[in-house]
């Protein structure tokens, strides 16, 4: 994947999550009727640039096996199309197999790279697939958290992002077996969301979403008694949940200040505060 300082984090999530948005691809995208699978070592050679993102030996429900590869990418890379034939080259060579070749494009913006070449004594191209263009329900209604949370990054069609984001926070939460399933998913949202320019929607959405967890299982509840003991359970559980949901409000507003994203009015309208209170903290930015 590219680029470097922006995909290093994108780069993790795709490793922690890859065989389970590697087959929702197959299936769901390339409409690719798996029967059988083998994750294939993905070292070529050193004199290669770098290793593919991912590869598997496939047979399809027609009995055909053939390599696919699949290539993840922020960057709208020019060359591409010849470190895709590069790829083809090598694997052929090593595997003796027939091999399909997809780059899954993950920016919004409308990639410009070429994907074929033709030129005397060779003709080749490689299969271009844009993640924003792919319906979000096809991975919104998967029972796998490892695949709903990358329904952020797909077409919301005539949904609103603010109810896109809703439904996906609430189905990651009832698809997670555990809170630190859950909270892992969340914390993958949040930097997904980014591609989408949707974090101050998905920031809200977070929020809501102690409507749907155990108030015992909630860290800012559980923030909130610790702070709260002295002046009793009750007291604590309440003061601290509300001083723990300010905090973490002002944390959020204060990136997007730095940002210069969103106007006043839109982050008090996004954060349901007041104007005066986003003027406040942009004063102590400007100290």
């Amino acid at each position: 994947m590219s680029t470097k300082k922006e995909g290093n984090q994108y780069d993790k999530i795709f490793k922690e999550n890859l065989e389970s948005v590697t087959l929702a691809l197959i299936e769901k995208v390339f409409q690719i009727q798996v029967a059988s699978y083998e994750m294939m070592s993905q070292e070529l050679q050193r004199t290669l640039e770098r290793k593919p993102d991912q590869l598997l030996k496939v047979t399809d429900k027609q009995g055909a096996t053939f390599l696919l590869q699949i290539e993840f990418q922020l960057a709208d890379e020019p060359d591409m199309v010849y470190r895709m034939l590069e790829y083809m080259g090598i694997l052929s060579r090593k595997y003796k197999l027939p091999v399909k070749q997809y780059v899954v494009f993950l920016s919004e913006q409308k990639p410009t790279m070429e994907t074929c070449i033709e030129q005397e004594n060779l003709t080749f191209s490689f299969y271009l697939v844009q993640f924003s263009t792919i319906d979000y329900e096809l991975f919104l209604s998967s029972d796998k958290g490892d695949e709903v949370v990358f329904a952020v990054l797909g077409n919301f069609g005539n949904t609103t992002p603010e109810t896109a984001a809703s439904l996906i926070i609430q189905r990651l939460n009832e698809t997670s077996l555990s809170k630190v399933e859950r909270d892992k998913h969340l914390q993958q949202l949040r930097v997904l969301a980014n591609l989408r320019k949707l974090t101050p929607f998905v920031e809200i959405m977070i929020e809501s979403i102690s409507q749907y967890i155990k108030e015992e299982d909630d860290i800012l509840f559980k923030r909130g008694e610790q702070k709260g003991e002295e002046r009793g359970r009750l007291e604590g559980r309440l003061e601290g949940r509300l001083e723990g949901k300010l905090e973490e409000k002002t944390v959020t507003i204060l990136k997007f200040l730095k940002d210069g994203m969103l106007t006043t009015q839109q982050l008090a309208s996004y954060f349901d505060v007041t104007e005066e209170f986003i003027e406040s903290l942009r004063q102590t930015l400007d100290k």
